[in-house]
């Protein structure tokens, strides 16, 4: 029994190493036709590097590599896989084998198994893989009560200001795999601040919504104050979802019979549906006459850093504003100071905290005063007033009257600072008094010499004329150069793309993977957008490909397609990535520069 148990231990020891690290390679579909677009994949259960993929000259090439990856939890032990796929279509008919792709794992090559098809005449399949899935069609049945977005809103009514929670979240009976192609609704009319995403990884959890049992994703938890009043909708939300699901083929093989039959990745296009928000503007009614336009719950202090001073010498005034609502959108309230006061500019601190309670925190105004006059003064008025959008009302917070005890200054202090006399009547008597007698040399002319008809006065006329005619020229030629507005925007497009790539740059110095690949994604899109008049909205690979090969390289096309796929998974999925971000940032720069090149 004893001896059982051993070889019982070797065997699932031997299995797990095995196992341990796997690379396989799958097929939609093993009997095609020619021209029938079908998907491969490779999928890795570890970390690999230098994926090389076999030789696809007997196929058409319409999409790939697209990466997904996906995490599961087993007894609370974590694994992830990755997976590249390709959605190609046969040339020529007979049996083709695909060979095996290469990866590095751990310093070591290791192999995926081959793939070969039985490939059938044409029967004019219709190329589908431009048609809205970037790596795979979606598959015919209605899964729309299984795989849905769902954007929610604590309040679909509110005021100019008071804060409102959103929530997208991605709701699904499948298994979850990966994400594509992301596209976040723009909040236009609202400020919007986003709760920071623990870990940088989207977090899995399960709920019950109506009665039935999903997995849960939750993408984007934003909180967005109204800007201005009426009815605003905020788009939906756009992705492509990659899930694992049932396959209808036959197992391949004893571990699929094992486990229950095979399992494919599909790729479903899914939206969420628009949000409208009524906005309706603060009450007239009662509003204070010093209320600059702060919502939500504050509460408020006001500091003198001494009450006893001499004169010239400098006070620091603090306010600080706590609590939660639109807090960094408050601007600095209006004081009154004495007259006496020299008061500058506050200085601004803030400490803004977003969370999934909410955006709070708090504000400092700053106030540096100088007194220049010794006495006795009080600052008074210095309350704040904010509007509380539970209660509808608006609320003052008073603060207690700031008295300040000037003495006598320094004579050189005020010398030092500002022109101060001692008495403030020496300024009227300056100004009754006789002027400075001159004492430098002064030039005369001849009393016969005049300005009027010499060279320097017909000079004066003519030079003011040639002026306006070479500034009203140079307005013309600019009005007609931007008159266009494409060959403009054309024009600065590799300008603005350095401009987003050295914001990248900071982030790769900082080793801040997710925002690194978020600029530089933004800064290639941004530039296909301007170079190629592109809406953003209508933005897609196949776009891309389409307007390009009219004057760039394929080579060049298939590599910014990769560049482009490679910045989407790491943006959402950068503990999966172990690229270099110096040699992405470089091959970005050197990409652009050499589309540029090839399309002048």
């Amino acid at each position: 029994m004893k001896k059982i148990k051993i070889l019982i231990v070797l065997l699932l020891s031997a299995i797990t190493s095995v196992m341990a690290q796997k690379f396989v390679a799958q097929a939609s579909k093993t009997t095609v036709a020619v021209g029938e677009a079908f998907q491969i994949s490779y999928t890795l259960n570890t970390s690999g590097s230098n994926f090389k993929v076999p030789a696809l000259k007997d196929f058409d090439v319409y999409s790939g590599p697209n990466q997904s990856t996906s995490m599961s939890f087993v007894n609370g032990a974590m694994s992830q896989s990755v997976t590249l796929s390709y959605v190609i279509a046969a040339k020529k008919e007979g049996k083709i084998t695909i060979g095996p792709a290469t990866v590095n794992v751990e310093g070591k090559t290791i192999q995926s198994n081959s793939l070969t098809f039985d490939v059938v005449k044409g029967n004019n399949y219709p190329n589908t893989s431009n048609q809205g899935n970037s790596n795979n069609t979606a598959p015919s049945e209605n899964v729309s009560d299984n795989l849905f977005i769902r954007a929610t809103v604590n309040k679909t009514n509110a005021v100019v200001g008071e804060q409102i929670s959103v929530v997208y979240k991605v709701y699904t009976r499948y298994q979850l795999r990966g994400f594509q192609d992301i596209k976040f609704p723009d909040f236009n009319g609202f400020y919007s601040m986003d709760v920071p995403m623990n870990n940088q990884q989207v977090q899995v959890t399960n709920e019950n919504l109506d009665g039935v049992n999903y997995q849960v994703a939750e993408l984007k938890h934003s909180f967005i104050f109204p800007q201005r009043t009426g009815k605003i909708e905020i788009p939906p939300m756009e992705a492509e979802l990659v899930v694992r699901k049932k396959s209808n083929r036959q197992p391949r093989d004893i571990f699929e019979q094992f486990f229950g039959g095979g399992y494919e990745d599909a790729v479903y296009s899914v939206k969420s549906k628009a949000v409208q928000i009524d906005v309706q503007a603060l009450p007239e009614a009662n509003k204070p006459k010093g209320f600059n336009g702060a919502v939500g719950d504050f509460s408020y202090k006001v500091q003198l850093s001494k009450e006893k001073v001499k004169a010239n010498e400098a006070v620091n005034l603090k306010i600080t504003l706590t609590g939660k609502g639109n807090i960094k959108l408050v601007d600095a309230p209006e004081l009154s100071f004495p007259e006496d006061f020299e008061v500058y500019d506050p200085k601004e601190n803030e400490n803004i905290v977003v969370n999934g309670a909410g955006v709070g925190g708090s504000k400092t105004f700053d106030y540096v005063l100088i007194p220049r006059y010794e006495g006795d003064y009080k600052i008074d008025q210095i309350q704040f007033t904010y509007f509380n959008a539970d209660k509808k009302e608006y609320v003052t917070i008073p603060s207690p009257e700031l008295l300040i005890h000037v003495e006598k200054g320094d004579a050189s202090a005020a010398k030092a600072s500002v022109f101060n006399p001692a008495d403030k009547n020496e300024v009227k008597i300056l100004g009754e008094d006789i002027k400075y007698i001159k004492i430098n040399n002064s030039e005369f002319k001849p009393l016969e010499t005049h300005f009027f008809g010499s060279v320097l006065f017909y000079l004066c006329l003519i030079i003011p004329l040639f002026l306006f005619t070479g500034a009203f020229w140079y307005y013309k030629k600019q009005l007609e150069l931007n008159k266009d507005i494409v060959a403009v925007k054309s024009k600065k497009a590799t300008k603005l793309a350095k401009k987003k790539l050295a914001i990248a740059e900071k982030y790769l110095k900082l080793n801040n993977k997710e925002q690194f690949y978020a600029e530089t994604l933004q800064a290639i899109q941004g530039y296909v957008c301007d170079k190629l008049n592109i809406d953003h909205a209508s933005l897609n690979k196949d776009r891309i490909q389409d307007e390009l090969k009219r004057s760039v390289s394929m080579a060049s096309i298939v590599q910014l397609i990769e560049l482009i796929n490679s910045c989407e998974f790491a943006r959402y999925a950068p503990a999966a990535v172990s690229a270099d971000l110096q040699q992405v940032y470089q091959s970005t720069v050197e990409l652009i520069t050499k589309i540029e090149d090839e399309i002048r």
